[in-house]
């Protein structure tokens, strides 16, 4: 990574740290650049402004999920196994980055810029694609119903994921097993009856 690129990027995780702690309306072009170790005027180099900072601390956080997503489709395990993982990522990533959700920041629409939920939007096809992929090994390894189309299963998983996690985080629970009650219900909801 360049000098260049590296400090643009230093400026987005400490705002993203700072969006985190103090919330957007708070935290002060200043405070950015105090945290990150650069001057002020250095923050306007690489952003217009604080709208501008946050809009690309969002979608940077999109895609960290929609990477994410395809490395665990990718990955050389069953489909339960990598349902698992995927559950246990985004777990990971609401502790990490608390209050940040694709649905947290598309509900931000006073905060976040139109086009930056466009863009986001957009996006969301990528994630549900990565997911379907996860899905249709599922199909293939002959342990998930071939009769409901992979989208379908894929809002299933994500809604129910959402949701769930929220409820674990929010328990200070930071991890989801096999034996988990919301997860055998929605793995055995769509598994193939033996």
């Amino acid at each position: 990574m360049t000098e260049k690129n590296q400090k643009r990027q230093d400026i987005l995780n400490s705002a993203r740290a700072l969006f985190k702690d103090k919330g957007f309306h708070s935290t002060k072009m200043e405070d950015i650049s105090i945290e990150a170790g650069v001057g002020k005027g250095t923050l306007y180099e690489y952003f217009k402004n604080k709208q501008d900072i946050f809009d690309e601390v969002c979608i940077e956080f999109v895609d960290l999920i929609i990477d994410d997503i395809k490395y665990i489709s990718n990955m050389d395990n069953t489909f339960k196994e990598k349902l698992l993982i995927l559950f246990n990522e985004k777990l990971k990533m609401e502790s990490e980055f608390a209050n940040m959700s694709i649905d947290n920041i598309l509900s931000s629409k006073n905060i976040i810029s139109e086009k930056t939920v466009k863009t986001i939007i957009g996006k969301i096809s990528e994630m549900y694609s990565a997911i379907c992929s996860i899905i249709d090994q599922g199909k293939k390894e002959g342990v998930v119903v071939k009769n409901i189309q992979s989208e379908t299963l894929a809002c299933l998983i994500v809604g129910t994921m959402s949701e769930y996690l929220r409820l674990k985080f929010h328990n200070k629970e930071y991890e989801i097993k096999e034996d988990d009650v919301i997860f055998n219900l929605l793995y055995n909801g769509f598994a193939v009856k033996q």
